[in-house]
């Protein structure tokens, strides 16, 4: 069978490591029986892999950048490419069906951010979040499979279409076999520095300004902590404004903001750091909480969406206007050396859960055999 994966609407870092990751798991465990060819246009070439002969790379043409043009070619063009390249069934990375295409579909629901009019800025995310909603609720309805990142992510789309998917499981995210490999190298509690850590893409929605506000008062309780931001910025104006309260409330000193790092710096921020924090109000998984735990850093996380359920026992979950009891929360885990202990031995546990060859497990059983 040929399984053709729709790989268009991936545009981000955390998309292109659930897609590879998974799609890595795919091929090592069907490729005796299913062949997989993977649809990109070339603003996103960068995903291709040597995966094997089992899985081949399409690239489309006539596509833009933005989610318009996809989805007018989805409509008026993939139907006729997928019937050239004999295409039996396709896998949707989007959440929702693809519009225009008439062969079973399996939907991977990654984006809950539809759910949240508060991070809709404007006409045009109003409107992308309403046709996202109505394809969300189509593929509960209508998908062979759904497949959610979370079970937070589950419960919205069953809440949102008032149904249950005909077949609907949990298919959580990996951590990469290299990460676990360099975690064990991680430093003790006496070798961290007094680190707070937050990775991130670092847009509104992650709320990094309560991270800030949360470092001030550790300060005011008179813990030497420093504050460490690492990932990309999704605009200039958003640093502008965080680096305006940093200097607000007297940080600069205390404060580095690195962007975007390489994989073996982001691994030894990881194992550096006493503890990693993260307040985002939008998140269908949260995979740096997960990677810090890997390195026995236990993460402090707010309780929305899907990081309590993953940070599981080697976290802590907060509410997200609770920023006085996460500062007396981190405060604990900085500077009481038997309570970090415990709580990072929590971590290394949890995060044994998200091993790719774990998580894969539910996507492989299901289309082996595809049932259509």
């Amino acid at each position: 069978m040929l399984i053709a994966v729709d790989a268009l609407p991936i545009t981000n870092l955390s998309g292109r490591h659930v897609l590879l990751g998974h799609l890595a798991n795919l091929a090592a465990a069907l490729g005796g029986r299913h062949r997989f060819v993977v649809l990109h246009h070339r603003g996103n070439r960068d995903l291709r892999r040597d995966l094997g002969e089992g899985v081949a790379w399409q690239e489309c043409a006539g596509i833009g950048t933005g989610w318009v043009s996809r989805l007018l070619w989805q409509a008026t063009r993939m139907q006729g490419l997928l019937t050239r390249l004999g295409a039996d069934l396709v896998i949707s990375t989007s959440g929702a069906l693809i519009p225009g295409v008439r062969l079973p579909q399996v939907v991977l629901a990654q984006n809950p951010w539809c759910y949240f009019p508060e991070f809709h800025t404007g006409p045009a995310d109003r409107l992308k979040a309403a046709l996202q909603r109505l394809g969300y609720r189509a593929a509960q309805r209508r998908a062979l499979g759904v497949f959610y990142l979370s079970g937070y992510v589950e419960r919205r789309y069953r809440e949102d279409a008032g149904c249950r998917s005909a077949h609907g499981r949990v298919l959580y995210v990996g951590i990469d076999d290299a990460t676990f490999l360099a975690a064990r190298e991680r430093q003790d509690f006496a070798e961290r520095p007094i680190e707070i850590l937050t990775v991130s893409v670092m847009t509104p929605h992650k709320a990094i300004e309560d991270v800030v506000q949360v470092f001030a008062r550790v300060r005011a309780a008179g813990v030497p902590a420093t504050l460490t931001l690492v990932g990309p910025w999704s605009d200039d104006g958003y640093r502008l404004r965080i680096e305006a309260l940093i200097a607000r409330l007297e940080l600069v000193a205390h404060v580095t903001i690195t962007g975007k790092v390489t994989t073996e710096q982001l691994h030894a921020h990881y194992g550096r750091a006493r503890v990693f924090c993260l307040l985002s109000r939008c998140e269908s998984f949260g995979i740096p909480a997960v990677e810090a735990q890997c390195f026995g850093t236990p993460s402090v996380v707010a309780d929305v969406c899907a990081p309590p359920e993953v940070a599981g026992p080697g976290g802590f979950a907060l509410p997200p206007d609770a920023l006085d009891e996460t500062a007396e929360r981190l405060v604990g885990l900085l500077t009481d050396e038997p309570t970090w202990r415990i709580n990072s031995e929590r971590a290394l546990a949890n995060a044994e859960r998200f091993r790719w060859d774990r998580v894969s497990a539910p996507l492989i059983e299901f289309l082996d055999p595809v049932p259509v």
